[in-house]
């Protein structure tokens, strides 16, 4: 197998080159060939939104579900950066949409952090596991709490998510709001069933997660 051949692809697939892409493929370039940390053309073109070069390597029969050295997927990279038609080309083939990276993180998670609401939409009408733990027990609704993506926590929560899980500290999704001085973000999770009296492993409850500068707002509603 020609390997110059095959990181030639993997050049042209990180550059956006379709037409050397094709080329490549039509000499017998390998559609899953890897670089050193395991990436595919396929990671590299979804991670940067090339579309149309997905769609080549995909018909070329490049693994959906392919891996690199950090367990990340092409979906995972498509999601973070909130590409939704190629994520869902590569549902649509087979890529496992729970799939978990080595720290336990999913597309989902991923996606929810960013905000990327369409993305998010798309992975849960593909089966995404909305209470998914990470290694940290974090899920997607804790990681758009902590980054304040109010579209994405509404979606999550209108879905089912489970606003009262807990990570691996015992801190909940109302404590990260708290934490972070939402205020309304407070009163939203409170009306979505938020228990303010859960406490973690240290025994602090969500008023505890009011820093000192916090407003006097927010403390009543903890009391």
């Amino acid at each position: 197998m020609d390997q110059t051949q095959n990181k030639a692809l993997l050049d042209a697939c990180s550059s956006g080159k379709l037409e050397e892409v094709n080329r490549l493929l039509s000499e017998g370039a390998d559609p899953n060939c890897k670089n050193g940390d395991g990436r595919t053309g396929l990671m590299r073109a979804s991670k940067r939104g090339y579309e149309e070069i997905v769609d080549k390597l995909i018909e070329a029969g490049a693994d959906v579900r392919a891996r690199d050295k950090n367990n990340d997927t092409a979906l995972m990279g498509a999601a973070k950066h909130g590409y939704v038609p190629i994520c869902q080309k590569l549902l649509a083939a087979g890529a496992d949409v729970n799939s978990h990276d080595n720290d336990g993180r999913t597309s989902l998670m991923r996606a929810a952090f960013k905000g990327e609401e369409g993305v998010v939409e798309c992975l849960v009408e593909a089966g995404a596991d909305l209470d998914a733990k990470d290694n940290k027990g974090r899920t997607a609704l804790m990681e758009s709490v902590t980054a304040f993506k109010v579209g994405v926590i509404h979606y999550l929560l209108a879905k089912g998510a489970d606003v009262n899980k807990r990570d691996n500290h015992g801190c909940t999704c109302l404590m990260r709001a708290s934490y972070g001085g939402y205020t309304d973000l407070v009163i939203y999770l409170l009306n979505r069933g938020a228990d303010k009296y859960v406490k973690d492993n240290a025994g602090k409850t969500a008023y505890n997660y009011v820093r000192e500068n916090g407003s006097e707002e927010l403390l009543d509603l903890l009391k």
